[in-house]
Order: structure tokens, then sequence, then C-alpha cells
């Protein structure tokens, strides 16, 4: 399996992988956007020629930057892969946080809604942890904060 930089030859299976998760339009039209303006590095994990996860890191916003630890912190802004269980995700997150150290951001933050509480597991399992419950600032729903210094 490669990890690689997202390019535009990817959007279809991209899309794809993100409308498995996720069927709120704004949402998902938000990660489009993001995509296509580049404000977010995204790399996708690619086996056999097929696009089969993507994850994405940025600068943490300022309502997640308000928890954070260190002074430079980093958000896991998306991970997402075409299955689950076979370490797809876990090598997404591995390179996003190699890529996020080299940039010398000192903290990875994750927001994660209670209707994602099913992959909370996952983040335990790299080596993230809870900081609490806290709100979206968008839309108010409550999630679970993570955090992992990277430094």
């Amino acid at each position: 399996m490669e990890i690689r930089d997202y390019n535009e030859e990817d959007k279809e299976a991209v899309q794809n992988i993100f409308a498995k998760y996720w069927t709120d339009e704004e949402f998902l039209s938000e990660l489009a956007k993001n995509i296509e303006e580049r404000k977010i590095r995204f790399y996708v994990a690619e086996k056999d020629g097929e696009i089969v996860g993507i994850a994405g890191f940025r600068e943490a916003p300022k309502y997640l930057r308000d928890y954070a630890e260190t002074k430079n912190p980093a958000e896991l802004y998306i991970v997402a892969s075409k299955v689950q269980n076979e370490g797809i995700g876990g090598m997404l997150v591995r390179k996003v946080i190699e890529e996020a150290r080299n940039l010398f951001f000192t903290e990875m933050e994750c927001y994660s809604p209670e209707t994602h509480s099913n992959s909370w597991k996952f983040y335990e399992k790299l080596g993230f942890t809870r900081h609490g419950i806290i709100k979206d600032p968008d839309d108010g729903y409550p999630g679970m904060l993570w955090r992992k210094i990277i430094r």
C-alpha cells in the first residue's frame, strides 16, 4: 500500500469514500471545497491502483486551539477508508502526524461527533487521549475532543 499526496485524479474515488460515512450535503460540500482549495493537506492510501482511504490535516482552528496544551496544534481534519479494520486509517493517520511534525506542529487534535462514537476506539488505539466532550461551533453537536502530543 502506498500513502501519497492527494491529486485531482483521486476526486471521484475520494467522494465515494466520503459518501460511505457522511450524508450531510453541507459537510460533503465543505469537504469538496477544502480539497479543491488545498487549504488542508490531504493524503490518500492507494492499493493495487485503487484509492482505499484519505486523511487530511490543517492548522487547528480557533475553537480547537482554545483547548490545546502546546503552542502549535494541528487538526486531524478527516480520516476515512473504503473498508475498516485493515490498517488503512492507522497508516494514514501516522502519515498525517509525520507530515505535521515536519511542519513543526506540536500537537494533533481531533473533534469526533457523538454520532461517530464507534470510531473512538480507533483514536485510542493510535495513542490519542480524550480531552472531553465539546460542542462543534458550527452546529452545536456534542463530540469528543481527542489529543495527541506529537513534538
